[in-house]
């Protein structure tokens, strides 16, 4: 047989049955839209921040977000979410960011993209303000100094000005990136935190023969 002919039938043979034999998709929740993501998410003052998109598939792809959930009073959780094509890209660029927080107060939500761990700044029960270096800087209180380490902060420490624009960008519903925007898939402190993405992210070559003869030995041949 014409060893085109091979590779299309080949090619065919993998689109029909990519899906259905993908096991990463068995027991992982979908979500396609904001609400959705609200719904699985317990608790409140909580934050969550996207750090992670990765996708399977050559040429009919499934896509992953990985979220790491910030809780207030307890340890951080992390959980991965099968999603649509169209919700990963309205929420690529702010990889690193939180994208829900729920705040304790008044059970009330918000989707606004902004640094991670924004429902913690300014909220009393967490830490205080204080003087530094001629301005006034958010400190968490020590029983609460593992906090900034969850969130990926490294040297970001918010300032008044930050919480100011914090507060405003979310009553407008604008995404705030930071003071030098610091967060989001272009922010240098996204970018440190999650090396991994970006490292998948340059270009590399596709080897069509290789790529169907490891399929085939993975799923069909014993």
């Amino acid at each position: 047989m014409n060893k085109f002919i091979l590779y299309g039938i080949l090619l065919l043979v993998y689109l029909g049955l990519s899906k259905s034999l993908s096991p990463t998709e068995f027991g992982v929740k979908y979500i396609n839209n904001d609400e959705a993501l609200a719904e699985i998410i317990n608790g409140a003052p909580v934050s969550v921040i996207l750090t992670d998109i990765h996708s399977t598939g050559f040429l009919i792809k499934t896509f992953y977000h990985k979220y790491k959930i910030i809780y207030g009073f307890q340890a951080y959780d992390e959980i991965i979410i099968r999603t649509s094509r169209s919700y990963t890209e309205k929420k690529k660029p702010f990889l690193g960011m939180s994208i829900f927080r729920r705040y304790k107060e008044d059970s009330r939500e918000s989707f606004t993209p902004l640094p991670p761990g924004s429902v913690f700044i300014g909220n009393r029960s967490f830490g205080s303000w204080v003087t530094q270096n001629s301005q006034k800087v958010w400190r968490f209180f020590r029983v609460y100094r593992q906090i900034p380490k969850y969130l990926e902060w490294n040297d970001f420490v918010p300032n008044i000005q930050i919480y100011n624009e914090i507060i405003a960008n979310q009553e407008k519903n604008i995404p705030y990136y930071g003071e030098n925007k610091e967060f989001g898939i272009k922010g240098s402190i996204t970018q440190a935190a999650f090396p991994k993405y970006f490292e998948r992210q340059k270009p590399e070559k596709v080897d069509l023969k290789s790529f169907l003869q490891t399929y085939l030995k993975e799923n069909f041949i014993n």
